[in-house]
């Protein structure tokens, strides 16, 4: 029986550099696309995994961050990696997790400048991801290459069959 664990502190990177004013991170939604397959016999249709969706994730930030905004549109042979670092306590526990990311900044979003609490305006950038790796306490959980049709669940690559098929 695993513990309850809260999100006690993280932190955001981009190439070993830390993003000092981030502060809302948002990781990558991981959803399968779903097709129905249905054949004559069948009362009902068999729910197939027919791949996933794009992936992105958001991080926002106040102020500017150079850092940050240079990996703004897609550059041939610059890949970006951001990692995010994640620490969890229980009731007698901790535990960590890290999230590595590579991809580009697709948008840029800041916000509106009003007359007050200037200090808190803040940049959304959202991260238009092509590698996707998440390790919880030292273990790889999920892994996700789109270049190199590879997603690994727990260390299984669920497309390797597929992929020998047609020559990956």
């Amino acid at each position: 029986m695993s513990e309850k664990t809260k999100l006690r502190v993280w932190t955001f990177f981009r190439n070993g550099i830390r993003i000092q004013g981030a502060h809302e991170y948002t990781p990558p939604v991981l959803t399968i696309t779903k097709t129905d397959l249905r054949t004559g016999a069948q009362d009902a249709p068999t729910p197939v995994d027919d791949g996933m969706e794009a992936l992105t994730c958001q991080i926002k930030f106040y102020g500017i961050d150079t850092d940050m905004l240079a990996s703004f549109g897609f550059v041939s042979g610059n890949r970006p990696r951001f990692t995010a670092y994640q620490g969890f306590t229980g009731n007698t526990t901790e535990a960590s997790s890290s999230e590595e990311i590579e991809g580009f900044v697709q948008t840029v979003t800041p916000d509106a400048r009003g007359n007050s609490a200037l200090s808190e305006n803040a940049v959304t950038v959202d991260i238009a991801v092509s590698y996707y790796r998440q390790m919880v306490n030292g273990l790889e959980t999920i892994a996700i290459d789109t270049e190199r049709f590879s997603r690994r669940v727990n260390g299984v690559d669920v497309l390797s069959g597929l992929a020998a098929k047609v020559r990956l």
